[in-house]
């Protein structure tokens, strides 16, 4: 059949051109639809050393919810430039000591804190830069990171918390409330979303979880009751919960910027690149885009019994054909063929094909799109509070800024991620607390300001203020 032998089909079979019709078949993915229900129901887990543990709350439809982001982000550039952004804007100097005194006028005077060795061994012992590079980078990716305390085996005074860590946010996930409406355990397991934890050999690590609202007075009372023997045995180490705040969410907070990829800009960002390369590759203009949903072919293959790798080539050929003669009616342009559907997860069925007209394409090959791409990629600059021009976009035409401009702007940006410091910091607070460290003792997170050469030969300077 001459539909059959004038398809162009490109790397799997998933991308082709169709050139009686001039139409581009890519598969691309509505994404608006994968997070319409945040978290499933509670499932039974299994943990080594525990008879019945507390189900474990899926992160997530298929409990894979932190996967499924790092995997679309790592698809837009201008996502991972945003966040990359942020987590190093975030860490600033990174976290220092600092003693905090006040002058005859009661003004605040801020040294670096030395002369305690028991803070020094501290800091010497633990990766703190590593820590905090971890725990911003979870922190902007998924607003929940999960800090992980770890005592040493002495009694009584002696009992200090000699170890810090930042446990994956990818890996965590919480055990199920108690009827205190508490959560008692940290589950960490590296095939979250992939291989459930049911009978599988892979260790699954509980972790006891301190209380989010008042963890220093919490674990002021574990270690006044637990004795030594139970201390030593399963007590020895905590996860202090720490999140940024979002609306209805009991166990995991979604990040604001998820709205990026519920209101349909991320399948766009996604779907141009495609859409520029197949014009690019076949050196002509496409009236056409098709876009089909993932795993289009395989539904059809399970459907249809077709293993043979040579069967499946022509059935993908034979569909494109079928696309091609729907699309040669003019009154079928911008329409749905719907051959399947799928239901979504709030059971609704939505076609797994679309076609859509392009309008008037552009004359220069490749540059179709091409103001479209600038509209998307300020979208999610918008969407991750991160202004184009810090990360060396232009804002469109005619709309480069000075280096004031500039300044002004990453002094702004790093003002509005105090929060965010702050709840990095926690963890450190309350091991000065328990480790009864002095009360002069303060942490900090130090901007890097901007300045000019004039001022200073390297155009930056630290400047640390209070948290």
């Amino acid at each position: 059949m001459k539909e059959l032998d004038d398809v162009i089909m490109h790397v799997d079979g998933t991308t082709a051109y169709l050139p009686g019709v001039k139409a581009a078949v890519l598969t691309t993915s509505d994404t608006t639809r994968v997070f319409a229900e945040p978290d499933a129901d509670p499932k039974p887990v299994t943990v080594e050393g525990m008879d019945e543990p507390p189900k474990v709350i899926p992160w997530g439809e298929d409990n894979n919810l932190p996967q499924l982001l790092i995997e679309k982000v790592f698809k837009v550039p201008q996502m991972t430039s945003n966040m990359w952004f942020n987590i190093v804007a975030s860490y600033g100097s990174g976290i220092k000591p600092v003693r905090i005194e006040y002058n005859e006028k009661n003004q605040e005077v801020i040294t670096p804190y030395i002369g305690n060795a028991e803070v020094k061994k501290f800091f010497e012992e633990n990766d703190i830069d590593g820590y905090a590079l971890e725990q911003f980078t979870d922190m902007h990716w998924f607003f929940n990171v999960f800090p992980e305390i770890i005592f040493n085996k002495e009694d009584g005074d002696k009992r200090k918390i000699v170890e810090l860590n930042s446990k994956e946010a990818a890996f965590s996930r919480w055990s199920e409330m108690n009827a205190k409406y508490e959560i008692e355990y940290h589950y960490y397991y590296g095939y979250w979303g992939d291989k459930e934890p049911d009978g599988d050999k892979r260790i699954i690590y509980a972790t006891p979880v301190l209380n989010s609202k008042n963890p220093v007075r919490h674990l002021r009372k574990i270690m006044k009751d637990d004795d030594e023997k139970e201390w030593n045995a399963r007590r020895n180490r905590f996860i202090i919960p720490v999140t940024f705040p979002t609306p209805g969410c009991n166990y995991y907070s979604k990040p604001y910027w998820l709205s990026l990829i519920e209101s349909g800009w991320y399948d766009f960002a996604v779907k141009i690149p495609e859409f520029k390369t197949a014009l690019m590759t076949n050196k002509i203009a496409v009236k056409y885009i098709v876009s089909l949903a993932p795993g289009y072919f395989q539904e059809i293959f399970k459907r249809e019994k077709i293993t043979d790798e040579d069967k499946q080539t022509a059935r993908i050929k034979k569909e494109y054909a079928d696309i091609k003669k729907f699309i040669k009616g003019s009154e079928n342009a911008g329409q749905t063929i719907i051959t399947m559907q799928k239901v979504d997860p709030k059971g609704e069925p939505y076609p797994m094909i679309k076609i859509e007209m392009v309008p008037q394409a552009s004359a220069k090959e490749g540059g179709d799109y091409i103001e479209d791409s600038e509209e998307v990629s300020n979208i999610i600059s918008y969407g991750m509070l991160v202004h184009p021009s810090l990360v060396g976009a232009t804002p469109g035409k005619n709309k480069n800024i000075n280096g004031t401009e500039a300044r002004e702007l990453f002094i702004m940006k790093q003002a509005i991620l105090k929060p965010f410091r702050d709840r990095i910091l926690r963890p450190l607070y309350l091991i000065k607390a328990i480790n009864k460290w002095p009360e002069d003792l303060h942490f900090v997170i130090p901007h890097i300001e901007l300045t000019t050469l004039d001022k200073d030969s390297t155009g930056s300077k630290t400047k640390i203020e209070t948290t």
